[in-house]
């Protein structure tokens, strides 16, 4: 495994390392959530520091999902880190958003129009809403500032951190789950997300300083030479006409060909978590973060189809410890309707098509904790689907979810399960309503009852729901906080209609 920098994380803060404080955190923390985001202003154990790393697994083709069998499987990924509040200055840098594009608006532009996610279009505004709105708004956004600091130097200290991994949705990137990444890296998590390139739009490889003319790195630039001519002026990956991505998963819809495709992107992703953890692996030897990193803790989270990879990686990888799954898709065990030629073998790893053992879309093998929105309209209609091909519980508006709830009443290890009235699929990923509140539509018709209509919660309130709980599952899980579990036990969101259920803690 190799790590190629946008700028050299070797050499992060050493010029200011000498002269930083040490970071303290006390043992166990206040039990209280924080009430508001605190992660720039001195009232967190830490501030945020972020940097951008293109890591390459030479064990992987650069996509194969997609076909594309040659190369170097290269991944842009983001790495947040805790910052001592001490060594940040009037020299400090703020991210933005126009980083994550590395400064390219054109790339930003269709982020923001030509991706699924459809952040800011005629037909995904409010009514009223102009075209110099959309505009203005998009400009906006470039520049606007994230609350961490480009390459801020590494608190010091002699404490190791707990690691969370994140993964993105289908067609997300690895600001999907930012707010969250943000919060736990101020309360001193280190959080590493990579881009699923080829499930992530217009993923910029182009940016890689090992492809430039004059890198040292000779032979990653004659293995990418079939990669290259995919590669558009702006150094992105992925077809327009496929919304950025060279494949989507299940894009048969739930048809029984399509499985295989899930399958295949669901290994490739666990995968592409494992290169994570090997890089951190690299980074705890040397550099800035050299023994800082404590690799035998490791949580994993992800929204959406990442929340799925979420349950995939705890059944598949021993190193996750536990997962935190946002939104997740959710599939009874499908494989007695799959030809038995289908199914896989070991040892061959399989996330939903194995021939023997466990399913991982429908169990929970590590302690979990899932968080779904009470009206996720696209999950609970592919809940529909599913129950109606076979015939089993159709959702409710009194259980929403029957096949992820019955996955967490049969677990039989800790799981959490929270649904949060009024919001959608939508409500905790860094996207439109995230972004332009104002701008994107709030109120829509219930699901079970389309006469009726639902405000959406306020997304500033959804993202400190989900980070505070984010947060008190991993201190749990992760730090073995105790007191964690009485303030997921006390539900001090149920102002939010919120309904959370624990068992086996």
């Amino acid at each position: 495994m190799k790590i190629s920098l946008r700028k050299m994380l070797a050499g992060i803060g050493l010029s200011s390392l000498a002269s930083a404080l040490i970071a303290c955190q006390p043992t166990e923390p206040p039990t209280t959530p924080a009430s508001e985001d605190a992660v720039i202003a001195n009232t967190t154990p830490y501030a945020v520091g972020s940097s951008t790393v293109f890591i390459h697994d030479d064990s992987r083709p650069f996509d194969a999902v997609a076909g594309v069998n040659s190369g170097v499987r290269t991944l842009i990924t983001e790495i947040w880190y805790p910052v001592a509040h001490e060594d940040i200055s009037d020299k400090s840098v703020r991210a933005t958003y126009g980083d994550y594009v590395f400064g390219n608006r054109k790339v930003h532009r269709k982020m923001m129009t030509q991706t699924t996610f459809f952040h800011l279009t005629p037909e995904s505004v409010r009514e009223g809403v102009s075209d110099a709105d959309i505009d203005e708004a998009i400009k906006e956004l470039f520049n606007r500032q994230r609350d961490s600091f480009v390459d801020a130097p590494v608190a010091k200290g002699s404490q190791s951190w707990p690691v969370v991994v994140m993964s993105h949705g289908d067609a997300g990137s690895r600001y999907n789950m930012q707010s969250a990444c943000e919060y736990l890296a101020s309360h001193g998590y280190i959080v590493i997300a990579p881009e699923h390139t080829g499930n992530s739009p217009y993923t910029m490889i182009g940016m890689d300083p090992a492809l430039a003319e004059n890198s040292s790195d000779v032979a990653y630039r004659e293995q990418m030479a079939d990669v290259l001519p995919l590669l558009d002026e702006n150094g992105a990956y992925g077809e327009e006409a496929s919304y950025g991505q060279s494949y989507t998963p299940l894009s048969d819809g739930l048809q029984v060909e399509g499985f295989a495709d899930l399958d295949r992107s669901l290994i490739e992703r666990v995968n592409d978590l494992r290169a994570a953890m090997a890089t951190l692996d690299e980074m705890n030897e040397r550099g800035p973060f050299a023994g800082r990193i404590d690799m035998s803790k490791v949580g994993l989270m992800g929204r959406s189809f990442g929340g799925a990879t979420t349950l995939a990686g705890l059944m598949i990888e021993d190193r996750f410890t536990a997962g935190f799954a946002v939104v997740p898709p959710s599939l009874p065990d499908i494989r007695v309707l799959l030809p038995k030629e289908m199914l896989v073998s070991a040892p061959q790893e399989s996330a939903i098509l194995a021939a023997q053992g466990s399913f991982a879309l429908a169990n929970i093998h590590k302690p979990t904790m899932l968080l779904s929105g009470g009206e996720d309209e696209l999950i609970i209609g592919m809940g529909y689907q599913m129950a109606t091909m076979m015939e089993s519980t159709l959702p409710t508006m009194d259980n929403p979810y029957p096949v992820l709830d019955n996955t967490f009443e049969s677990a039989n290890v800790p799981a959490i399960m929270a649904v949060v009235q009024n919001t959608n699929h939508g409500s905790f990923g860094v996207s439109g309503s995230y972004w332009f509140p104002l701008l994107k539509p709030d109120t829509f018709r219930m699901f079970f009852d389309k006469d009726r209509e639902y405000t959406l919660l306020e997304s500033e309130i959804a993202h400190r729901v989900q980070k505070e709980m984010v947060l008190a599952f991993f201190d749990l899980t992760i730090r073995g906080y105790q007191s964690r579990l009485e303030i997921l036990r006390e539900n001090p969101w149920a102002d939010y209609e919120t309904r959370i259920k624990i068992r086996g803690f």
